[in-house]
């Protein structure tokens, strides 16, 4: 009787090279995202911004209240224009007058822009000074305001230009105004 041959367990020399080839082109695809993920993409950021706008406008629209829209150089937070809910003994009071309040509602909070981005300016229809102005909104802390957008329940916004700025100084713009014309991200080279 012939003895049956046994099954060889393992791989080839050629397997394991495949394989040590094939994650060597994946990691390098892999590498480069990740450090700039890190980093912060300012043209990703400019269209998270822009997305949070506009559900912000949907939201004024849809609860018939103003909000608005604060910006710092290190980000923003959104603050709605309402009445107290409730007073410390529990009752609402009709004495009491409306008043900007943080909202906290996802995706509505405050943001802090990732590493190397920044606000660099705002700029703004009229002649409005934010510069001495300071934030005391407490998710914030006490923070120099760049700016502010009005999102009013009509759907329209006060007109605005928000810069965003990376640290190899490559800046994206977002347009902002009202109706129709709504928001959109420029490039650099566009303005």
């Amino acid at each position: 009787m012939i003895p049956k041959q046994q099954a060889q367990v393992g791989f080839t020399l050629l397997e394991i090279l495949l394989v040590m080839v094939m994650i060597a082109v994946t990691a390098a695809m892999i590498v480069p995202s990740i450090s700039s993920i890190s980093q912060g993409d300012v043209d990703d950021e400019a269209r998270h911004l822009r997305w949070v706008l506009t559900y912000a406008l949907e939201e004024a629209q849809l609860s018939g209240l103003p909000i608005r829209f604060v910006m710092t150089k290190q980000g923003w937070f959104f603050e709605s224009y309402m009445i107290p809910a409730r007073t410390r003994d529990g009752i609402n009071s009709i004495e009491q007058k409306p008043k900007w309040q943080p909202l906290e509602q996802p995706p509505l909070v405050a943001y802090t822009l990732p590493d190397g981005i920044e606000v660099s300016r705002v700029e703004q229809a009229g002649d409005v000074e934010y510069g001495e102005l300071t934030s005391t909104n407490h998710q914030q802390g006490r923070k120099t305001v760049l700016g502010m957008v009005l999102l009013l329940p009509d759907g329209t916004t006060s007109i605005s230009n928000i810069y965003l700025r990376n640290k190899d100084e490559k800046q994206v713009a977002l347009e902002v105004r009202p109706g129709p014309a709504g928001m959109r991200v420029k490039k650099e080279a566009e303005y």
